[in-house]
């Protein structure tokens, strides 16, 4: 009788289609687009149950943990906000919106059945009701077309602002600023950088009302040893970049020095480069 040779039926069977598939997906890479809509596919069924949100610190946690920026989380936090205000500012406009349809629905059949059962000799309730039916009209084409009219302003106002600064903002160790003539009739821009031991300062300036007189281009030159304090200041929707000088003279021609204090109008772009220039500049004091 020969020996029969006998193997495990685990290490002789095929591989099922679920495990090819856990294979194909271990060597797979996964953009970051399709990471979030993994994760908010994941969790999709679970967000039912109350321990399952987080709170800040912990978003910040996962947001590192994916390589993410804090400033990015913000970022992505305050867009989050503003979708949800937005959703809920449609919900209450429409939510009118049905009202208001109630009510011509309500008011317009009572003032049809008083017509029809009345003496009168002319259907006036087809006025009210065409008339208020124009206007029903216009309240939903409104509330229709509105938002999108108003979302494509945005996005092109939005791309001329993108188009029109980014060659200056590029470098992030180069930060913009705009200055402001107190009787409105001229503006100010330019470009503050840190240049072998000085503070270079380039503006030009442009009438504010067409923009078609510009000066010529100005360079300011600060030596570090001229300069005793440097602070970012952050208002509620703008920043400012504080410069601080030894004496009066160390900045006089600096646009906008008063009293030997620099103070510029940083723009928006530039906001977390003029941080890590006040750094910078703090660290060579």
């Amino acid at each position: 009788m020969q020996d029969s040779e006998f193997t495990d039926p685990s290490e002789s069977r095929d591989k099922g289609p679920n495990e090819d598939r856990s294979e194909d997906a271990s060597k797979r890479r996964y953009s970051s687009e399709e990471v979030a809509d993994i994760i908010r596919l994941s969790l999709k069924d679970e967000t039912r149950h109350a321990d399952n949100s987080v709170d800040y610190e912990e978003l910040l946690a996962i947001a590192r943990e994916v390589g993410v920026d804090a400033e990015n989380v913000d970022r992505a936090v305050h867009l989050l906000e503003e979708e949800q205000s937005a959703r809920d500012k449609e919900k209450y406009l429409w939510s009118r919106f049905r009202t208001h349809c109630i009510l011509f629905i309500g008011v317009n059949l009572f003032c049809i059945a008083i017509n029809v059962l009345g003496s009168s000799d002319t259907f006036w309730s087809m006025y009210l009701l065409f008339g208020w039916g124009l206007f029903l009209l216009g309240h939903y084409a409104g509330l229709l077309y509105a938002p999108q009219f108003v979302e494509l302003a945005m996005e092109r106002t939005q791309s001329m602002a993108n188009s029109k600064y980014q060659e200056f903002f590029a470098d992030d160790g180069i930060v913009g600023f705009t200055l402001g003539d107190p009787m409105g009739l001229t503006e100010t821009k330019g470009l503050v950088s840190l240049e072998d031991n000085n503070l270079l300062i380039e503006y030009q300036t442009l009438d504010s009302m067409l923009g078609v007189w510009k000066s010529r281009v100005k360079v300011v030159e600060v030596p570090l040893a001229d300069i005793t304090a440097v602070r970012p200041e952050r208002k509620l929707w703008s920043m400012d970049l504080v410069v601080q000088g030894k004496n009066m003279r160390a900045l006089r021609n600096a646009p906008g020095s008063v009293g030997g204090t620099l103070r510029l109008k940083i723009n928006r772009q530039s906001q977390t480069a003029a941080n890590r220039l006040a750094q910078e500049l703090k660290a060579c004091l």
